[in-house]
């Protein structure tokens, strides 16, 4: 058993904010492990050949409607290039399973507790209802317990990449950065017009410690921390940093010594000979901002994180932030091609940090023929139009570097901060005077950033700049958070509240 913190007691928000959720037993799983061997991903997630002994990432996908899953989060060792590494697990694997679903579905999710302090769950992405035993963040569930969370995807949901992860106040960076996280897709028609001619790849990208034991809560910190700067050891306790998490590492975000992809260090995907090679990316780091690239002939995108592009459209390079996705057609050239990822400090210009780190590999037989993707695969209401009203225009300002908020207000789990009226488009101008990159996420509602395409839940702010944003909120009310998606600082209060009724 790995040394852990003992569990401290979590405010989980305000008696007005008190929202029950539902228990239940162990919930049952309609399909088995992915079947592909470990050194393929052709049309599932599995890891490199260069981990033989590594797990394949479980596949569950829904049936007559419905998808029953039980998740147990708990603390393993798991498979890692020769031997094995420490990581928090769901189901014990290197990876989240990834859970396939369809718009109208209806997903179940029993969460187990098996680790020593609370956790919870937030689909990220996913237009449902933020209350009562749906994607809640004011739940939370303490060691030992479980909870079922329901969540009723809409019918109208568009298709794409969305992901799962905790969300218990405190703890989301420790735990998303320790392992806990998996892939969610929404398929509809249009996937199925793509999966006539391409391969369709989950590929999960972390940045989880390498160590037998976790640096961030056992002190260790060899692993830890944003470039290495300080370990849990020393000067990072004496400044007052929590769990062997010194306050620099805090400041900047925690990052670990190296980008894994489904666990494992890199993917090849080998699809049927001809096939086009679709990958589905998820930043699912705590803090790390990426750069992807591609070594082969060409690269069309077809979504960003909140679902697709009006069409598939080349591009040389794409940036995630932490949270955020993007789905991909790699084009090999004669001798295939690599899947590079660059990271970027989340400080002033932004500029790179460390090498960079192969995610996938594609090898020559895919196909090349780019024609064959659908002309069109979305269309999107432009919430920009002229023709759209505004129920209110808002300024959200991001400050404070050592102790980051929304407004200058620190999160507190008993205060509305945002009254919105169901409906209605709102307009956001959200201003950072700060000198960090923050990826601001709004639970539950979709948005429209100005300038950029399509849907999203994660919008990046530079330094020092401002962001133009519409938001929709349409459906349902209820309560939820927009906060930093540099998971530490939405743990040390960059976080708000917002009611939509």
């Amino acid at each position: 058993m790995y040394h852990r913190r003992t569990a401290a007691t979590i405010v989980t928000g305000a008696a007005a904010l008190l929202l029950l959720s539902a228990c239940g037993g162990a919930a049952t799983q309609n399909s088995s492990p992915a079947a592909t061997p470990a050194g393929t991903a052709a049309g599932t997630d599995s890891p490199t050949s260069s981990a033989p002994s590594a797990q394949a990432t479980q596949v569950l996908t829904s049936s007559g409607g419905t998808l029953d899953v039980t998740l147990t989060a708990a603390e393993s060792q798991v498979p890692y290039q020769d031997g094995t590494r420490w990581a928090m697990t769901y189901n014990g694997g290197s990876q989240g399973p990834t859970l396939r679903v369809h718009p109208g579905d209806t997903l179940n999710v029993t969460l187990v507790n098996d680790l020593n302090e609370p956790t919870s769950l937030h689909t990220h992405g996913l237009h449902v209802s933020p209350d009562g035993s749906s994607d809640n963040p004011f739940v939370t569930v303490e060691p030992g317990q479980t909870t079922t969370y329901t969540y009723q995807i809409p019918s109208d949901q568009p298709g794409g990449t969305f992901w799962y992860h905790p969300h218990a106040h405190g703890m989301a960076a420790e735990q998303v950065a320790s392992g806990l996280s998996g892939a969610i897709v929404v398929e509809d028609s249009v996937d199925d017009a793509l999966n006539k001619v391409t391969s369709d790849n989950v590929l999960m990208v972390t940045d989880p410690p390498l160590a037998s034991e976790n640096p961030w809560t056992d002190g260790a910190g060899s692993d830890a921390g944003n470039g290495g700067m300080m370990d849990g050891s020393g000067m990072g306790n004496m400044m007052g940093g929590s769990g062997g998490v010194d306050m620099m590492t805090q400041m900047v975000g925690r990052s670990g010594p190296r980008l894994l992809t489904n666990g494992q260090d890199g993917v090849t995907l080998d699809g049927p000979a001809g096939t086009l090679e679709k990958v589905r990316i998820v930043n699912a780091t705590a803090s790390t901002r990426l750069n992807l690239t591609w070594t082969g002939a060409a690269m069309d995108q077809l979504a960003s994180e909140g679902g697709r592009l009006a069409a598939p459209t080349p591009v040389t390079s794409v940036e995630l932030a932490p949270g955020e996705r993007t789905e991909l057609v790699l084009v090999p050239g004669s001798d295939g091609g690599q899947l590079i990822a660059q990271r970027l400090s989340n400080e002033g210009s932004g500029g790179s940090i460390g090498d960079p780190e192969v995610v996938a590999s594609v090898n020559a037989n895919a196909g090349t023929d780019i024609s064959v993707l659908p002309a069109t695969l979305a269309t999107t209401k432009d919430l920009f139009a002229a023709d759209v009203p505004i129920a209110q225009r808002r300024v959200i300002t991001l400050e404070g570097h050592m102790n980051p908020t929304i407004d200058g207000q620190p999160f507190d789990p008993n205060t509305i901060n945002i009254e919105a009226k169901k409906g209605t488009v709102e307009e956001w101008v959200i201003r950072n005077k700060t000198p960090m990159y923050h990826p601001i996420h709004l639970h539950s509602w979709p948005f429209q950033a100005q300038g950029q395409e399509g849907w999203q839940d994660v919008v990046q702010v530079a330094p020092y700049t401002e962001q133009v944003i519409r938001v929709s909120y349409d459906d349902f009310g209820g309560t939820t958070v927009l906060h930093c998606h540099i998971l530490d600082h939405e743990d040390t209060g960059m976080m708000a509240i917002i009611r939509v009724q």
